[in-house]
């Protein structure tokens, strides 16, 4: 896992940096895919006990055996599912929160995910708002989310100050 993009190096010259951050770590699980996670393991769960019925009371006929290794089959999959769903997801998202920088400057806000680079520069239209822990930046023909921020609102505060600045 690579390091967080160094700030500085995607500065132009004579820009100042105002604020720098990060998103916090622990991303939690989403809602709806801790929903779609349960449906899956119910779904597993009620194959292996239908493979499990079947092997006790319909396992002495030919060619169920190879049945009931079809329901195990598809059973795996869905845990697979399930898993990837809920916690491999989670694991890639926390990773790329591991290499993302965000900042604001004297003339543009930047989002550095690893080798990826967003940025709204600032003037006229340009508007910023709190929402849930973060600070939505959108400006003409441009948008960027400050995500999961320790403290979002000194982020838009500076953000505020700058845009005010530049009439």
């Amino acid at each position: 896992m690579s390091e967080r993009p160094d700030i500085t190096a995607a500065l132009a010259e004579g820009e100042q940096l105002r604020w720098q951050g990060h998103p916090k770590p622990g991303r939690p699980v989403s809602h709806r895919a801790s929903l779609i996670g349960v449906l899956f393991y119910s779904g597993t769960i009620a194959l292996l006990l239908f493979a499990w019925w079947l092997e006790i009371y319909k396992g002495h006929l030919p060619g169920v055996r190879l049945s009931i290794y079809g329901v195990i089959g598809t059973a795996a999959f869905l845990a697979f599912v399930g898993l990837r769903v809920t916690l491999l997801d989670r694991r890639r998202a926390r990773a790329r929160d591991a290499r993302t920088a965000y900042a604001i400057t004297d003339r543009r806000v930047l989002a550095l995910a690893g080798p990826y680079t967003a940025e709204v520069s600032l003037g006229p239209g340009v508007r910023a708002e709190l929402k849930a822990g973060g600070v939505n930046v959108e400006g003409p023909g441009a948008k960027i989310r400050l995500d999961r921020l320790k403290d979002a609102k000194a982020a838009q505060g500076i953000l505020l100050a700058e845009i005010g600045g530049q009439g």
